[in-house]
Order: structure tokens, then sequence, then C-alpha cells
């Protein structure tokens, strides 16, 4: 009986020990199905949190490459002055650029040395000094103060021990009076005859040809304004001259001026190499163009509103010229119309573009082509100097060679990125790229300063010859007449060429007021 109780006791225990057992397990499962179910709720959370981190990290990280590329454009934006873009060095304001070598300063250095040139006259420059009148117009003594009041000045022998000479200028008034005559003539049976005025004397009182052509010589060369030409004209003649006889003397300036014109334009037509550039001015506040045509002696400017083909076809040089015109790489300039003439890429603006790709991106083939076009500028350079005017075919060879070397390299440093564009067009290439491109289809017209020893390797004439009209709006800071710009591009015109040729200014204009202008002083085309 004992054991029988025993392990009837032990029995129970064992069942209550399961039942405990059976409870902890359902606890557990009712737990562990909790769990899960609040895994699932977690992980259906976490994917949803995912997919919205990866979608915001894939936001910022548009943004950050947005920014970063707003920041690199605003840096090279920055970084941009008068050695490495097209802007001139009136924009570099308080910071200087280095000085780093480049071709379009190679002919102040000989592709040797420091871009910066020592005062005085250069190295092979002709030196020029004012020559003295055999006889002076006047002769001051310089006697010793101690003989002044000797009783016996006068009577020593004197003895000029040396002399200077100081150059003065006199300005004054000079009137002509042209009196009319008449008389009863015996020869003709007594009839009254009367003489008559020279051509040009009009009215009783009027100015003469050469303060005339001193007034606009002071507008359009002097840069002056009417009213300081006025009071200017006042101080040193004494003559009360009013702003609106300043504007009237440069208007009937200008309509004789644009007589010669027509000539002018053929001349440079017919010449073998012509500069061709053009740049923004105001006229009556508004946007406006200069456009240059000029050579080595003859300057050509004219002026119109518009900036593209209608502008240089305005200008009457291009559409009919047959020579190798120099100008940047904007694409007007390479129109079919225009099929008739050669063109030469201007060397300094692709330097400066160079420079820029280096300055900006860091990029060893911008490096590597301005070495080339510096070397082709110093080998034409010693080639002139042995009385060489071509360069050898082998030389162009190896030259062509190694330019195709560099646009390979510069090809695969910048590719073409497959992006998907939204909108109409091509997608953007970006800038060094785009130079790449230009340098690769225009290769011919960039090294046409070489293969050609005509064509200068910048277009540094033509930009020369609308550096005024800058100055002008400096100055003035607009035209004010609707016509304005065209009057100083006409007279600027003439007196361009004449200063290129000897003749200065005043007496250019002058020729032109009294009809004796002629442009006989041109030497004749030889291309």
């Amino acid at each position: 009986m004992d054991s029988k109780s025993n392990n009837h006791n032990d029995f129970e225990q064992h069942n209550l020990k399961i039942d405990k057992l059976t409870s902890s397990n359902s606890q557990l499962i009712s737990q562990l199905s909790k769990l899960l179910n609040q895994n699932k709720d977690l992980q259906k959370s976490n994917k949803i949190q995912f997919k919205e981190f990866t979608k915001a990290i894939s936001e910022l990280k548009s943004i950050i490459k947005e920014r970063n590329a707003e920041v690199s454009k605003l840096k090279e934006q920055l970084n941009k002055n008068s050695s490495n873009s097209s802007k001139p060095s009136s924009t570099n304001f308080y910071t200087k650029p280095k000085p780093k070598p480049k071709p379009s300063t190679l002919n102040r250095r000989n592709g040797k040395g420091s871009i910066k040139k020592s005062n005085g006259g250069q190295k092979g420059h002709l030196g020029k000094t004012m020559l003295l009148k055999k006889e002076p117009d006047a002769i001051t003594r310089c006697i010793p103060t101690s003989c002044e009041s000797c009783p016996l000045f006068g009577k020593c022998k004197a003895q000029v021990v040396d002399s200077r000479n100081v150059v003065d200028v006199v300005i004054k008034s000079f009137q002509t009076q042209y009196k009319r005559e008449q008389y009863n003539c015996p020869m003709q049976g007594g009839i009254l005859i009367k003489g008559e005025f020279p051509v040009g004397v009009n009215s009783y009182m009027q100015y003469g040809n050469t303060l005339k052509s001193l007034v606009v010589t002071l507008s359009s060369f002097g840069m002056m304004s009417m009213s300081r030409i006025a009071e200017t004209i006042n101080a040193l003649t004494g003559f009360s001259m009013s702003d609106s006889s300043v504007n009237n003397m440069i208007l009937s300036c200008s309509n004789e001026c644009k007589k010669q014109i027509p000539l002018l334009r053929e001349k440079i037509i017919n010449s073998p190499v012509v500069g061709l550039d053009e740049t923004g001015i105001r006229v009556c506040g508004k946007i406006n163009w200069m456009h240059t045509a000029s050579t080595q002696d003859k300057t050509l400017l004219v002026s119109n509103a518009k900036r593209g083909k209608l502008g240089i076809d305005a200008c009457g040089v291009l559409p009919l010229f047959k020579g190798v015109a120099v100008h940047d790489c904007w694409g007007p300039y390479y129109d079919e119309s225009y099929s008739k003439a050669t063109h030469a890429v201007c060397g300094a603006h692709i330097d400066r573009e160079l420079q820029g790709v280096i300055d900006n991106h860091n990029q060893h083939w911008a490096k590597q082509m301005q070495k080339i076009l510096i070397a082709m500028y110093v080998e034409k350079k010693e080639l002139i100097a042995k009385g060489i005017f071509m360069a050898p075919d082998t030389m162009i060879q190896d030259f062509n060679q190694r330019y195709n070397n560099i646009i390979k390299k510069g090809i695969s440093r910048n590719p073409i990125v497959n992006v998907k564009k939204k909108g109409r067009g091509r997608p953007k290439k970006g800038k060094v790229r785009s130079l790449i491109d230009r340098l690769y289809k225009l290769k011919d017209d960039v090294m046409r300063f070489f293969t050609d020893f005509r064509v200068p390797f910048s277009n540094n004439i033509a930009e020369r010859s609308y550096r005024l009209s800058k100055k002008k709006m400096q100055i003035a800071g607009t035209f004010r007449a609707n016509d304005g710009g065209e009057r100083f591009a006409t007279i600027f015109s003439i007196i361009d060429t004449c200063r290129k040729n000897g003749i200065g200014p005043i007496q250019a204009l002058l020729d032109i007021l009294n009809g004796t202008f002629s442009f006989n002083f041109l030497s004749q085309p030889t291309g």
C-alpha cells in the first residue's frame, strides 16, 4: 500500500508539473506569436522606412550634386580674369592675375623670359627724338647776374658757352575776313561784276576747318564730352562755343568722312588678311554692336543694332571677302554665305580658354595644347628670321600629329555622359568638352597662323581698332544720339586708318573738311 500510495503521489506531482509546463508552454507560444507579429510589423515598418530613407538619401545626393555643380560654376566665374577668359583687363579690379607665359604675349618676350617688360625702349626699338629748328623763333640771353648792373656791360665781348632749348606751343585765334568786291568792267561795256566767296564760306561768321578738325579730334579721339570740348576751346582761344556748335561740327565731319567709307571698304575687301570682331556699345541706352574689319594699315568700324549675321553683313566686308578672315570661334562668322573666305581662329582666344581649363579644372591636356601653340609660334618666328616664309611639310605633319594626340587625350579625359535630358534639344556637354570639340573641328583654322605665314597668331589688330569705343562708353556711358554710334564709327575709321600710316588725326580731318583727302598713301595689296 505504501508503495502504491507513493507512486500515486509521484504521478500526481508529475501531472502537476506537466500541467504547469503545458501552461507555461502555451504562454510562451502566445508570447512567441505576439513577438512574431511584432517582428512582421517591424519588418514592414523597416521596409517602409528603408524606402523613405533611400529616397531621401537619393534626393540629398541629387541636391548635393546640383550644389557642387553650382559651386564649381560660381568658382569658375570667380576665377575668370583677362588671362583665362575673354574678360578685359579692366574687370580684374583689385585682384591681379598671376603672370603666366601665354602664346599671345610671345611677341613681347621672344618665347623666353618674363612676361613683364622692362621700362623704356625695348630691344630692337628704333628710337626717335624731337628735331629742333635750325633757327629758333626767339633767343634769350643768359647774362651773369653781376654783369647786369656793371657800367661796362655791353662793352665786353660775350662768348656763348652752351645752350638749352625749350619747345613750346603758342595757341592763338586767327581771323580771316573775305571781302567781296564789285567793279564796273570797261571790257564788258560797263557791266557790274562781283567777286564770289570761296566754297565753304557761307555766313557772316563761321568757324574754320582747322578749329573744326580739332573739335572733332577731341571728341572722336580724345573721348571728351561736348561740354568739356566747348570749355576747353574757350580756355585755349577765348571763343564762346556752345554744345550744339560742337555737335554740328561732329555731324558735318561725319557726313564728309562717310563719302570715303565705300573706297576704304573696297580696299579692305581686296586685302589678303583681315581681322574681324565685334563689341557691345550703348546707343540711347540700348545695346548696339560695333563691328570692325581691320588690317595692319586700314580700319573700318560700323555700328549696328544687331550682333550676328545682319550686323556682319552691314559691315559689308565678309560677304565679299575672298582672303583669310581672322576671328574668334563665334558661329555667325562660319555662315554658309561666307564660304568664299578662308578662316583663321584667333590664337589668343584659344589660349585664354585653355588657361581657364587649367585654372578651373586642372587638366593636363590643356597645358600640352598651350605648349604646342607656343612651339609653333616660336618656330614660325625663327623661320621668318632666317628668311623662310613657309613651314616645311614635315614640320607641319609633326605638329598635326601632336595636335591630334592632345585632342584624343582631351576627349578621353572628358567623355560625354549619356544623361536623359528633360525637354527638347541636346544635353549640355560642358565648356571643357565644347572647347575640345571646337579644337577638333576647327583644327585647320587654329593652325592657320603656322601653315600660312601671312596670318597673325592673334586677332589683336581688330581688337585694338574698337578699343577707344569702349573707352567712350566708360566716359559717356552711352551715345545720346540715335546715330551717335554711326558717327563715331565713321570718323574713327578715317582717323585710325590715317594713324596707322603716320598721319595725325587733326591733319586727316582737316583734309577731309577741305575736300583734299585721298587714300593714295595706302599700300597696294600684295596677296
